[in-house]
């Protein structure tokens, strides 16, 4: 992994959670901005054979075989624009993953999504992410489950192949509370 990769998950990383926390809720007469936060787990499978994936894991751990599906954990900040007199809403999410702990080693991930979310649950977003691998685009698609102010989601993600990496999926859940 070269310095620049190196360099670039750790400025995103840093600027996610420096635009998200210090935002707070803002309430008017209806109110039109909520924050969320909470944790995240979930699995990802990297189109890619063992062998291939171990080259690449090499680069920055050089012991060991690794198998190209592992965990992933990690957090989610939301940010939450309402629309009009729905629950529907526009949705910024800033989520920071480490992969792969149960092969012993820890890759971070960060991935940025704006997207939208129902009144029924129904979620959808794109953006940008950086991994250990590079950077691409990553589309994702849910369902959000809300019970007394905790909302569950339960998303399914789709890594864009690109000339860095050739693409994979993940599937993560977690839960949000909201934060006033």
């Amino acid at each position: 992994m070269n310095i620049k990769k190196i360099a670039g998950i750790g400025i995103l990383m840093s600027c996610l959670f420096t635009i998200a926390l210090p935002a707070q809720s803002v309430q008017t007469d209806e109110e039109r901005f909520v924050f969320v936060f909470g944790p995240r787990v979930g699995v990802s499978w990297r189109f890619m054979s063992g062998a291939d994936f171990t080259n690449e894991v090499q680069l920055i751990f050089p012991e060991g075989n690794y198998f190209p599906v592992f965990s992933l954990f990690g957090a989610l900040a939301e940010q939450r624009f309402l629309l009009g007199e729905t629950e529907s809403h526009f949705v910024i999410q800033e989520v920071l993953l480490i992969a792969a702990l149960e092969q012993s080693i820890a890759l971070p991930t960060g991935v940025v999504l704006i997207g939208y979310r129902s009144s029924s649950g129904f979620e959808f977003g794109v953006g940008p992410t950086v991994s250990f691998s590079g950077m691409g685009v990553v589309l994702a698609v849910g369902y959000t489950f809300s019970y007394r102010g905790v909302y569950i989601p339960v998303d399914l993600s789709w890594i864009i192949p690109n000339q860095s990496t050739l693409g994979g999926v993940a599937l993560t859940t977690g839960f949000n509370f909201r934060l006033d």
